[in-house]
């Protein structure tokens, strides 16, 4: 047997990268790396996943995104500061987010410059491989099973702990078995229904008014009050949009209400915002809604719409907050669309996992009521509610949510998703984790 490599990374986009450049930023990727790491990618790209794909903005600031080369610790790292890749993300410091196809060309830059540090301490990273599935073995191992895409020759990787940054996606069965104002959508709306994940993405914009093109005053809802949701309105509303919205023709369904993010009680009081309590304040940074606020372009849009501190709300929008099991309004908000867009979340791409024996290992991610992926200490959970022992998750849709130290408000219920925690306390924690056993591992030998 091949001797056990300490960690196993599987993917290398913006969550995978985001855990070195954690490590990076607090010191101790060498330690990581020189422990034994690999990192299977199995895309031939590194650094950017799917980001670039998607023709909205980001829900985080250019400085956000520059803080990963300000604050690197390795020499080339920093001077990528030069870099145009980095001075297109420069360019819009102060602005509503970072336009994705530029922030995907970035991470691609940051990526491939961790991953050469990585290299040179004596890491491996495996593009254009795909880990077929993951095994337990005795003695606290992973058996990985990985396939080359290039020419399907198989072999194993023997490992003590695995990170899935494996990304999140629409699965079909998300709106084929959703619910909504005691509808099923799929079954009554599927031939208007145009998912968000495609909206948000290159071409979805094109595909939308080509449904809308014969028809005179069109009218689209959108499900959902996620960021993603509140991206496609922009999208929808932009003036380089192409569609002629009359007054009212576009709804929001949501059923939570609509939070902006504040950066301290006295800023929201400034605007007259009042609606937030003690339990909606972060403990450790004093911000309102620092998880369940809409930060950035949503933010403004929705502090438009909710006409906070005077401001005069777009009138082609409306909102409409569903309520009950089954809401007569909604339905007809609905009935009368010409497109509909549900924006209902992400869930984890998880890989196979098998245990001892060979069989499926169920997590609770894959449970009808689709619980979280990830504890809070990023482990994965098994669907018997336990973390199983060497496995870690992070990224989208793994339903990590910020406690401690790391902050966030006490009312807050869902998953926080960000580069900024990725890169920092969310990267950091797992980062730890690994090290910790492997000084545990050393001091066992």
């Amino acid at each position: 047997m091949n001797a056990p490599v300490r960690t196993l990374i599987v993917g290398a986009g913006p969550a995978g990268t985001a855990v070195l450049s954690a490590a990076d930023k607090s010191g101790c990727l060498p330690d990581l790396v020189r422990a034994g790491l690999i990192m299977v990618e199995r895309e031939d790209t590194i650094g950017s996943g799917l980001l670039g794909r998607y023709t909205i903005n980001s829900d985080s600031t250019a400085e956000t995104f520059l803080t990963a080369i300000s604050q690197s610790q390795i020499d080339a790292v920093r001077a990528l500061e030069s870099h145009s890749a980095v001075a297109a993300i420069a360019a819009h410091i102060g602005d509503l987010g970072v336009p994705l196809p530029k922030a995907g060309v970035f991470l691609e830059l940051l990526g491939r410059h961790l991953i050469d540090f990585v290299s040179q301490e004596g890491g491996t990273l495996l593009c254009g491989h795909e880990v077929l599935f993951v095994q337990q073995m005795t003695g606290g191992l992973w058996r990985a099973h990985v396939r080359n895409r290039a020419n399907n020759s198989e072999s194993d990787i023997i490992v003590q702990s695995i990170v899935l940054a494996t990304g999140g996606h629409q699965p079909a069965e998300l709106i084929e078995n959703q619910t909504v104002a005691g509808v099923a959508i799929n079954e009554r709306y599927g031939e208007k229904l145009v998912a968000s994940d495609v909206f948000l993405a290159e071409g979805g914009l094109p595909l939308v008014r080509e449904r809308l093109l014969k028809i005179e005053a069109p009218r689209i809802a959108v499900i959902g009050g996620s960021t993603s949701a509140v991206a496609a309105l922009n999208k929808l509303l932009r003036v380089d949009a192409g569609i002629d919205l009359a007054p009212g023709a576009l709804t929001l369904l949501h059923r939570r209400p609509l939070r902006p993010f504040y950066h301290s009680i006295e800023a929201a009081h400034a605007e007259g915002y009042t609606d937030f309590g003690p339990e909606d304040i972060c403990p450790v940074s004093g911000f309102v809604y620092r998880l369940g606020g809409f930060r950035l372009e949503a933010r403004a849009l929705v502090i438009r719409t909710l006409r906070i501190g005077g401001a005069t709300p777009d009138p082609r929008l409306r909102l409409h907050q569903i309520t009950g099991d089954i809401d007569a309004e909604a339905i007809a908000v609905l009935d009368a669309a010409d497109v509909v867009i549900p924006a209902l979340g992400y869930r984890p791409r998880a890989i196979a996992l098998r245990d001892y024996h060979g069989k499926p290992l169920a997590i609770a991610a894959e449970l009808a009521h689709q619980p979280p992926m990830v504890d809070g200490a990023c482990r994965i959970i098994g669907a018997d509610g336990a973390p199983i022992p060497g496995l870690y998750g992070i990224g989208l849709a793994a339903g990590f949510v910020p406690h401690g130290p790391l902050g966030g408000e006490p009312s807050f219920r869902g998953q926080a998703n960000g580069l900024w925690l990725w890169q920092n306390g969310v990267g950091q924690l797992i980062v730890d984790q690994l090290l910790a056993g492997d000084q545990q591992a050393r001091a066992v030998a």
